[in-house]
């Protein structure tokens, strides 16, 4: 009797090892290495496991997704989102600090080539695979394409007798050279050789053409209404210096920047007394009285007591105009 219980388990365990042994001699070698069917100087493939289909199709996309790195200088928020249209996908990385930059990038091709369920585990795995070749021409079209529309920007900031206008060309060049380094960074991977396409123009040569034009431009300013705050004058001298403006008298200016202040005190609120301010600036021609550009900033600040709830708004203003007035002019340059 124990003789059969001993044979009864024993069958049990071999039965057992042969299908153990039949599930893993199944699996197919992509799943740990798949340089035989897709040799990576041809492809880039990423891997997913899932408990369903779906399901590791998505996190095998999100592997390749991810060979695909951004580099952004100042980096608080990181998120990465993977979307499918057809045979395209869609990698957006967004990092934000006090600068934001985002990179979309589109790769055609990605496919996934194999697809397997472990007989064991049940688990479904995915092989996603990325042709270099395909890949590499529709990136070096997208590159091509950017860099026409950069150099005929770089033409015409060169051409362009207008200093505003100059600007206005080379911020949309900048803007350009910025949008070209996801697809660079994108082709550096997968091109074997890792150059992907030089940028036909610097982002320092453009930088320091801008500031350059910037300083050949006289511009004298103009305090319309400063609200009773003698303080706004200097406030305003001093963003155009940061702006890296030399303020100009106005008989030698070329452009006026009128300048308006309001203030608003709303008195206490729940124990805090509020100011409400509204900087208006207009960037205007000496000679033909055209207004080249408006923007208006709306702050607001609080304090224990009124004194300083104004002495704080008249800060928050002075911060305001030395980090956005230069992107106010260039803004009113490309408009």
């Amino acid at each position: 009797m124990s003789l059969n219980r001993f044979s009864t388990k024993f069958f049990v365990v071999v039965v057992g090892l042969i299908c153990t042994t039949i599930g893993y001699a199944g699996q197919p070698r992509w799943i740990n290495d798949s340089a035989v069917e897709f040799p990576n100087s041809m492809y880039l493939v990423g891997r997913g496991v899932g408990s369903t289909a779906d399901e590791a199709q998505n996190r095998a996309r999100g592997d390749l997704a991810t060979i695909f790195e951004v580099r952004i200088e100042v980096v608080n928020q990181d998120t990465l989102n993977v979307a499918q249209s057809g045979k395209k996908e869609q990698v957006d990385r967004v990092s934000s600090q006090q600068v934001s930059a985002k990179t979309d990038k589109v790769i055609s091709g990605i496919n996934i080539a194999e697809i397997w369920r472990d007989p064991v585990t049940q688990d479904f795995h995915a092989l996603a695979t990325l042709s270099r070749a395909q890949a590499g021409a529709s990136l070096r079209e997208e590159l091509s394409r950017i860099d026409d529309g950069l150099n005929l920007q770089m033409q015409a900031a060169k051409s362009a007798e207008d200093p505003l206008l100059k600007i206005g060309a080379l911020s949309q060049a900048l803007q350009a050279s910025i949008n070209r380094d996801g697809f660079q960074a994108s082709l550096k991977v997968i091109d074997p050789s890792g150059r992907g396409v030089p940028s036909p123009v610097s982002q320092v040569t453009i930088h320091k053409q801008i500031d350059d034009t910037l300083k050949n431009i006289h511009i004298a300013y103009e305090i319309i209404e400063d609200a009773g705050a003698k303080e706004f004058t200097a406030l305003i001298k001093g963003g155009l210096a940061a702006a890296g403006f030399l303020a100009s008298s106005t008989s030698n200016a070329d452009l006026i920047l009128a300048s308006k202040l309001n203030l608003n005190d709303m008195g206490r609120i729940d124990g805090w007394y509020w100011v409400r301010a509204t900087v208006d600036v207009s960037l205007v021609e000496k000679a033909t009285g055209r207004v080249r550009g408006s923007k208006t900033w709306p702050l607001k600040s609080s304090a224990k007591d009124a004194r300083t709830a104004h002495t704080r708004i008249l800060i928050e203003i002075e911060k305001m105009l030395k980090e956005e007035l230069r992107s106010a002019v260039v803004e009113f340059a490309s408009s």
